[in-house]
């Protein structure tokens, strides 16, 4: 197999060029790789996509890395994939920014974020070794640093600048990854996850004044057995006068109405003290109720904005793209704006989509029954849509309608539940964990409101679900046929009013409708 880590090093650029002739190529040959790849939800050129690293802003582009294996559509060695984008939304690849190649990283370059420092863009991240994995206690995992412009990274000759030695008395760095590091004043802030000896996640706290050496303040967050196993990636960020921090869970139990998935990830306000570490929790709430979201990273623009992006898929599943022999598997989210609305944390698309919309659709109906409207079709999309008044007992959408095929947005109004159902969406996903359960129908508490208010984005094989004005957001792949096209409105028991704006993504070159 041609070691795609050695060429992208030697041949820059022109490598990632060469990958990306050969996906299109590759599309050619099978038509249902460009047919599933999705506009403006980023996915890697070839290869496996998961996390998204470094998400910043530097020399006025958008900078998303991710973890990348370029030599199949399956997890492997961890690199460093890397796009940059002026808006969020219209990407371009880069050259691999970070390769395994050096004694503390062989293992993979794991997870990590990035920040401007004296003019050059710095990349943190986690050195993973496990030379013998059957072996308990060879795992090692430190943080590490690379210096480059944008394009190219140099890693430090200092690395590992966090290892076991800063880590509390006697605790292995088996599990300890993830770091997110910013500038407070005159010293250097990273927080990082780690697994304490009684196999659950924290969250710690580490202060420098060089970037090279860290020592530690404290624990910032503990898991006490009462959400999952280890915690995963770890962010912060302001946001009126609240700070919020987030992260990913491991195998947290399962609820009817919540943490649905196999893993899933948290937000929580309150304050951190940055003398003893401690965060002071005032809420704690799951970030998204859909079955595709985790490893949530955020940036700050330059108009005030915090915008989020995630890894859409999910480990431990299979994997559709793969089985469709396609070159490629994983993609992010949307961008999202994270906002307050009367104290709670809301989420709605990065208002730079709306440049890439065509022209406005409306229509307004008492449906009974299921009801088609005229022009409203298709598989990229962007759909506001009230439900509101009416005697129904349940109402909601059909989505990629097709033969045999549909997507169910199904709203119980008088139990005030929300409820996604993707088991006929096309290709089926499912739980590869022996004893998980089925990982097709998701619900959202919605509450006994008078109308639900339905903001869709619908990406070819990605579809993006905000409810309520963003109170509550679902992520979710799905891969129908071409020819699922079609789109209802129905209802149940009775009937409901409903009102419809809609917009076909075509401002996107070659988006289909």
């Amino acid at each position: 197999m041609v070691d795609f880590s050695k060429n992208m090093a030697q041949y820059g650029t022109q490598y990632c060029i060469i990958l990306r002739i050969v996906a299109r190529e590759t599309c050619m040959a099978n038509p249902e790789s460009s047919l599933f790849r999705n506009r403006f939800h980023l996915s890697p050129p070839r290869g496996w996509m998961n996390d998204p690293n470094g998400f910043s802003l530097f020399e006025n582009r958008y900078h998303l890395f991710y973890q990348y294996n370029p030599r199949d559509t399956v997890w492997g060695p961890m690199h460093w994939g890397h796009a940059v984008s002026p808006d969020l939304l219209d990407w371009t690849d880069l050259p691999i920014a970070l390769t395994p190649d050096s004694k503390y990283d062989a293992g993979g370059c794991f997870s990590g974020s990035a920040l401007t420092v004296d003019g050059m863009h710095a990349l943190f991240y986690t050195g993973h070794l496990d030379p013998h994995p059957s072996v308990p206690g060879s795992r090692r995992e430190t943080q590490c640093l690379a210096i480059g412009d944008g394009s190219r990274y140099t890693k430090d000759p200092s690395n590992p600048v966090i290892d076991e030695r800063q880590l509390p008395s006697g605790l292995p760095s088996g599990d300890f990854r993830d770091p997110k590091v910013w500038r407070e004043g005159e010293r250097w802030l990273c927080i990082a996850v780690h697994r304490q000896s009684d196999g659950f996640g924290q969250i710690l706290l580490f202060e420098s004044a060089d970037l090279r050496s860290w020592s530690l303040v404290g624990p910032v967050l503990r898991n006490r057995g009462e959400l999952g196993g280890m915690w995963e990636c770890p962010d912060i960020f302001r946001l009126e006068d609240k700070e919020v921090l987030v992260w990913s869970v491991m195998n947290p139990a399962r609820q009817e109405t919540g943490f649905r998935n196999l893993h899933g990830a948290v937000w929580a306000t309150g304050a951190l003290d940055r003398e003893t570490g401690m965060f002071a929790e005032e809420s704690r709430t799951e970030i998204d109720k859909g079955p595709d979201f985790y490893a949530p990273q955020t940036v700050a623009t330059p108009d005030g904005r915090v915008v989020m992006i995630a890894w859409m898929q999910m480990w431990e599943r299979s994997s559709p793209s793969r089985e469709l022999g396609l070159d490629w598997t994983g993609c992010m989210t949307l961008p999202r704006e994270v906002f307050l609305s009367g104290g709670r944390l809301c989420q709605r698309p990065i208002r730079e989509l709306e440049r890439y919309r065509g022209p406005c659709h409306s229509a307004s109906s008492r449906v009974e029954g299921a009801v088609a409207f005229p022009e409203l079709v298709g598989q990229c999309l962007d759909l506001e849509v009230v439900l509101g008044s009416g005697t129904a007992s349940r109402c909601g959408l059909l989505l990629y309608l097709g033969d045999g095929e549909r997507t169910l947005l199904e709203w119980d109004r008088a139990g005030g539940i929300f409820t996604l159902d993707r088991s006929l969406s096309g290709h089926p996903i499912r739980n590869l964990t022996a004893g998980a359960p089925e990982c097709q129908v998701y619900r959202a508490v919605t509450g006994t409101a008078d109308e639900l208010r339905l903001r869709l984005v619908l990406d070819r094989s990605a579809l993006e679900i905000f409810l309520q004005d963003g109170e509550i957001a679902m992520a979710c792949t799905l891969f129908p046929r071409e020819t699922s096209r079609g789109i209802r409105v129905f209802a149940e028991g009775g009937f409901i009013e409903c009102s419809l704006n809609w917009w076909n993504l075509d401002g996107i070159p070659g988006a289909v409708q």
